[in-house]
């Protein structure tokens, strides 16, 4: 049975303090990261929702943490650049780099406030966490809870980042809960508040379309454990009415966090180019799908952008370049994200859910039918959605970052809360495993996004296994400039590989020479150049190859067209880069910044070897 929970104020007030200090400890060690690579159009597409109602910017990844993100330029009166050619065309990787880096704008104060902003989203998502499992578990078990979760480097990194993931789990989450309880509750205050929240997961985060699922199943969980066996088909039928009730609730809050208009262009933007021109691309290959959203279209059921950002995200899971233990694909593994679940999550919660399986399975087994189906009834809301969101993974095509299974998470936070009702002799057992996650966390702070634990080698070696945004979302150049402070020799030339849409030198990072693929956004006009001896700072993404087009084992052909290229163009200067990456992959790094970006110190010979010396054996 849980442990009662007590009137006192103290429980929520430690809660309090948690919640307060997961919050200073995201946002104060976002201090120490560069604008990472999707923060960019997120922060600018926020900005142009917010002030000029120009839906068109960045639409595929979550209209309301976007929105939230914008307050920061907008607050801070930010001046938005005006290039009426990237604007017509929404080409808002430039506008937000031009907003960041090019308008005059004080680039740190804006990133830093969107991040803070963001981190309520996580803020909200822990005091959920802990009133469920306190209302489960009792106080302790809430405390207990929301510990684990206020020292994951997982949250604490995307919760304060100005993206959409950490939203994205936060609404996942809250709507199947309020559904469930609309269910047993069958009224219209109920209905209202679950149909708020199913409409904040579809405009938070383009995963809210799992929604349908997992209220479908819910639906038919509640007619099986709440109905007797006669009714249960009757009681699924009204269900499905209710899923009806918060489709239509769902699709009213869409409509307006886009203005209640349908057209993605605002009053007074310039003409609308890049809209009419992208739709055949994106629906091409997409079956069934396509044929829903082009009636959708047609109809003008839903806004023009969220539809866009939809066949955006959908058809990017159709093949997606992935990098994984030394593999390139472009429709994924299976395995890719359990792996990642084992090597990104603490080493002391992985040992906590272990316990807390293994007294729910002595608890299981000697309850009655009546209890282990109230037991699966009251689990049903926080398990379903984090089953249907890591089948979901497993199936995904979309292999590129943890992040997008941190809707998965909760319910393991709520079960760590069970501990608390460990019998006596086994108290301290909970509190040392959160003394150890502490630790864990504590050990790579401030590079939380960086975070493996040591049973896959640490964060020091995960670039053997993965990149992008699970390592090297471009987020190390600060980590880079005060290495360079205290390393770099004097006359030593640094050429650098940054991937990534900050502008290096505003974070203090000037090398002497970009290498190709060194930026998303900008890159200096091209201009031949020697491979000189010194510093070569590579980001592990940049390294992998895995964006470049020259993925995997060097090829023969590769081989010829870099003997074959003018020594001046722009051409050999790619493949000669693909070629360095061949041979640094077989290198030990003489450092790395902030667990991501890899630094080697090159001499004459070793540069000879990289790019003239055979390649069998690298």
């Amino acid at each position: 049975m849980p442990a009662p929970a007590t009137n006192s104020r103290l429980p929520f007030l430690a809660a309090a303090a948690l919640l307060l200090l997961y919050w200073w400890q995201g946002v104060s060690a976002s201090r120490h990261w560069s604008q990472t690579s999707d923060e960019l159009p997120h922060i600018a597409g926020g900005y142009a929702y917010d002030r000029f109602g120009d839906f068109r910017i960045q639409p595929e990844n979550g209209n309301l943490p976007q929105r939230v993100h914008g307050l920061a330029p907008l607050a801070l009166g930010a001046k938005f650049p005006m290039n009426e050619d990237w604007w017509r065309n929404s080409t808002y990787w430039q506008l937000g780099w031009d907003l960041l880096y090019n308008a005059g704008n004080d680039t740190d104060r804006i990133v830093h406030h969107a991040r803070a902003l963001n981190a309520l989203f996580g803020v909200a998502l822990g005091a959920f966490i802990f009133f469920v499992a306190r209302r489960w578990h009792g106080d302790r078990g809430g405390l207990l809870a929301l510990g684990f979760y206020a020292l994951c480097p997982n949250f604490l990194a995307h919760g304060a980042l100005a993206t959409s993931d950490a939203a994205g789990a936060l609404m996942l989450t809250l709507a199947p809960w309020f559904f469930w309880r609309h269910l047993g509750r069958r009224d219209a205050a109920s209905g209202a508040v679950a149909g708020l929240c199913s409409g904040l997961a579809l405009v938070a985060k383009f995963n809210g379309v799992l929604l349908a699922p997992i209220y479908a199943v819910l639906a038919a969980l509640d007619a099986w454990g709440r109905a007797a066996p006669g009714a249960r088909l009757g009681r699924f039928g009204r269900n499905f009415a209710l899923c009806l009730g918060q489709a239509a609730a769902g699709i009213l809050v869409i409509w307006a966090f886009f203005n209640f208009r349908f057209a993605a262009q605002g009053a007074g933007v310039p003409p609308l180019d890049r809209f009419a021109w992208a739709w055949p691309e994106m629906l091409a290959g997409l079956g069934w799908k396509a044929d829903l959203i082009q009636s959708a279209l047609d109809w003008k059921l839903l806004p023009q952008a969220w539809l866009y950002g939809l066949t955006n995200v959908l058809a990017g899971e159709v093949a997606r370049p992935a990098f994984f233990a030394g593999e390139y694909r472009l429709t994924g593994w299976w395995e890719f994200f359990p792996v990642l679940f084992l090597a990104k999550t603490p080493l002391a919660m992985l040992a906590g859910l272990l316990a807390a399986a293994g007294a729910a399975w002595w608890a299981w087994r000697g309850a009655n039918a009546a209890a282990r189906t109230t037991h699966l009834l009251r689990l049903a809301p926080l398990a379903v959605p984090a089953l249907v969101a890591g089948g979901t993974a497993l199936l995904s095509n979309l292999n590129i970052g943890h992040r997008h299974i941190l809707a998965a998470y909760p319910v393991l936070f709520v079960a760590l809360g069970g501990l608390a009702l460990l019998p006596r002799r086994w108290r301290a057992v909970p509190l040392l495993l959160l003394a150890g996650q502490a630790a864990e966390s504590w050990a790579i702070r401030p590079h939380y996004l960086a975070f493996f634990n040591p049973l896959f080698g640490g964060p020091d070696r995960a670039h053997r296994l993965v990149v992008d945004s699970s390592l090297d979302w471009g987020q190390g150049l600060p980590a880079l400039r005060d290495w360079l402070a205290a390393n770099r020799r004097p006359g030593e030339k640094l050429h650098l590989a940054y991937f990534g849409s900050a502008w290096p030198p505003h974070y203090g990072v000037r090398p002497d020479v970009f290498l190709p693929e060194s930026s998303n956004v900008v890159r200096p006009p091209f201009a031949p150049h020697e491979l000189e001896p010194g510093l070569y700072a590579v980001s592990a993404t940049s390294l992998s190859g895995v964006y470049s087009g020259l993925r995997g084992p060097w090829r023969p052909e590769w081989e010829a067209a870099y003997r074959a290229a003018p020594r001046d163009g722009e051409e050999f200067a790619r493949l000669r880069f693909a070629r360095l990456c061949r041979y640094l992959q077989g290198r030990t790094p003489d450092a790395l910044a902030g667990h991501a970006i890899l630094i080697h110190r090159l001499t004459a010979k070793e540069l000879q070897a990289a790019l003239e010396g055979p390649v069998t054996g690298w």
